[in-house]
């Protein structure tokens, strides 16, 4: 039996991995900076759940943590579901245990993260990513505003696609205000349907691949319902990229896929995404990411989280009048929440969603950008 420890307990799809790991008969622990009740609440963390210091503000301490933890349950792979990913992978590298981790190194996660240097990475590895340029200065930017129809613009480190500018409006354009403190990206837009990748691989070979059309989803932010695409081109392309990467780790992306079939990936996330949802927790899961087993792929069709889909789902489906649509997906759909044995984990994850909501508005931020305050990284030196 081996031991894993999963942080980002706060991300449901921790706990479809713990549940992996556990079906397949070894034992996971969950860790995060703070105590979410959606962990709190499942018969899968009871028990194992840890704490650490914020990784974002106190890196010092968090490290000293993670060593603590890593020394006392001794495990295989420590596996990072959210944006502490980058600050665990310092972590490793600074205090020997960087092959624990299940990530890249800090330096190749860097150019993942990077709206910049991940499309120059992927075009280095056969893959046609966008042409994007970094920009620094208003003075960078004025050469593409005669062409803001044709553009993407968005901050070079950023999540949940906040402050993305999709062919923005000159009102949109003239309100961006690169540093080089804070530069943001230009890139060309490329027309079609947007599909999310999530991945994993072992030295570059992938091991478990699900993709994903987001049909349903909060504006241009992470999705809460998610169809199974089964496209050989998209498994092709991360496959590329996982080459090149040489890594093991995670590697999730955002592409379009045009009209005539092609892929362009628009970015890459070096973490979990809601694709794991659609393993269910199967231990095929966890055997792949210990490297005992060939490639895995999820058999469901379709997922969703109950209360965002009945929360934000339904209002849209009445304002843009897609009722029948709505009604039909939710019926061929299941709830990743409705796990047997698990009565408590909606109600667990509505009490996270409504923490972050409140403290989000007292600070003046979304509640996605409250999720991650205290675990995001924005290119900044790690210490």
């Amino acid at each position: 039996m081996s031991t894993v420890l999963i942080t980002g307990a706060r991300a449901p799809i921790a706990l479809d991995l713990a549940r992996s790991f556990e079906a397949a008969g070894h034992q996971a622990h969950l860790a995060d900076s703070i105590r979410p009740w959606s962990a709190r609440l499942a018969r899968h963390a009871r028990g194992r759940l840890h704490h650490f210091a914020a990784p974002r503000f106190v890196f010092t301490q968090f490290a000293a943590d993670l060593v603590r933890l890593v020394d006392e349950l001794d495990p295989k792979w420590i596996i990072p579901t959210c944006e502490e990913v980058f600050y665990v992978a310092e972590a490793g590298a600074q205090h020997g245990f960087g092959q624990r981790v299940l990530a890249p190194s800090p330096a190749r996660l860097r150019t993942l993260h990077s709206k910049f240097e991940f499309a120059v990475f992927a075009r280095a590895s056969g893959v046609a990513a966008p042409e994007t340029t970094r920009v620094s200065s208003r003075d960078d930017l004025k050469p593409w505003r005669g062409r803001a129809e044709e553009i993407v613009l968005k901050p070079e480190f950023s999540r949940f696609a906040s402050h993305t500018r999709v062919r923005p409006t000159l009102e949109e354009f003239d309100a961006v205000a690169p540093t080089p403190q804070a530069p943001w990206v230009v890139q060309n837009f490329a027309p079609g349907d947007e599909i999310c990748i999530w991945s994993t691989s072992i030295a570059g070979e992938v091991v478990a691949f699900a993709a994903y059309k987001p049909l349903w989803r909060l504006g241009q932010s992470a999705s809460f319902y998610f169809e199974t695409d089964n496209d050989p081109a998209l498994l092709a392309m991360t496959r590329a990229i996982a080459k090149a990467t040489g890594a093991s780790g995670q590697l999730s992306f955002d592409v379009i896929r045009g009209a005539d079939g092609s892929i362009t990936p628009i970015e890459c996330n070096p973490r979990g995404i809601s694709g794991i949802h659609l393993f269910d927790g199967d231990p095929r899961l966890a055997r792949a990411l210990l490297g005992e087993a060939t490639l895995q792929t999820p058999s469901a069709e379709a997922r969703h989280l109950a209360p965002a889909m009945l929360l934000f789902g339904g209002p849209s489906a009445l304002a843009r009048g897609r009722i029948a649509a709505f009604n039909r997906d939710l019926a061929r759909s299941k709830d990743v929440l409705s796990v047997p044995g698990e009565p408590w984990l909606g109600l667990g994850a509505l009490l996270d969603a409504s923490r972050f909501t409140l403290i989000g508005l007292s600070r003046g931020r979304s509640a996605s950008g409250q999720s991650t305050d205290d675990i995001e990284w924005n290119g900044e030196p790690i210490r």
